[in-house]
């Protein structure tokens, strides 16, 4: 599978040099939610909103395919913050997500939406790592993961513009790495808005 991906991008990168590439860079900011986990969630805290941080470095040329980097980073996300209700349930000091995955993007050619938005779908393959910094539960996981989402960009400028993005994230297999409910899993959603630069 990993082959055929590396294969893919080899293929979309050549084709897209000969159809007067560019390059976008986008930090994003956003939020991550219906995330789910077997990782054990000692504060219940997984399923709901957490501010996320990333960011896009995409070669896109002027055809229909495209491919990028693009990473997130979830603070927070097996931990509650303090529970005013009961202080002793803090259970978890700090925790995070990060995601990095090497996607293959689908968009419309360059010449259709040269003054609107550009729409775009995108998948791909990479790491996810789940750290909780606990004294009940610590854990420390390196999961092999997937990503599809999609979104829009458009420009302001001739350099600057945003991009809008959501995106599925997910374990692409289970695994018996650190303390969980069985084979590890982790899922959740982004939405996020960034601003490009243009090269």
């Amino acid at each position: 599978m990993l082959r055929v991906l590396a294969l893919c991008c080899v293929l979309v990168c050549a084709s897209a040099r000969s159809a007067a590439a560019e390059w976008q860079f986008t930090p994003m900011a956003g939020v991550t939610f219906l995330g789910s986990t077997t990782i054990i969630d000692s504060e219940l805290a997984t399923d709901k909103r957490h501010w996320a941080l990333g960011g896009s470095v995409a070669l896109i040329g002027g055809g229909i395919f495209g491919v990028e980097a693009i990473t997130t980073w979830t603070p927070g996300f097996f931990d509650r913050g303090e529970l005013e209700e009961d202080p002793t349930l803090n259970l978890v000091k700090s925790s995070r997500v990060l995601s990095v995955m090497g996607n293959v993007m689908v968009t419309t050619p360059r010449r259709w939406t040269e003054y609107s938005l550009r729409p775009f779908v995108s998948a791909g393959f990479g790491l996810m790592h789940a750290n909780v910094d606990s004294q009940v539960f610590p854990v420390s996981s390196n999961l092999t993961g997937f990503n599809v989402g999609g979104g829009a960009i458009g420009f302001l400028s001739e350099r600057t513009g945003l991009r809008f993005d959501f995106r599925y994230h997910s374990t692409l297999n289970g695994t018996d790495e650190g303390p969980a409910f069985g084979d590890v899993h982790l899922r959740y959603v982004t939405a996020s808005v960034g601003i490009v630069f243009r090269r």
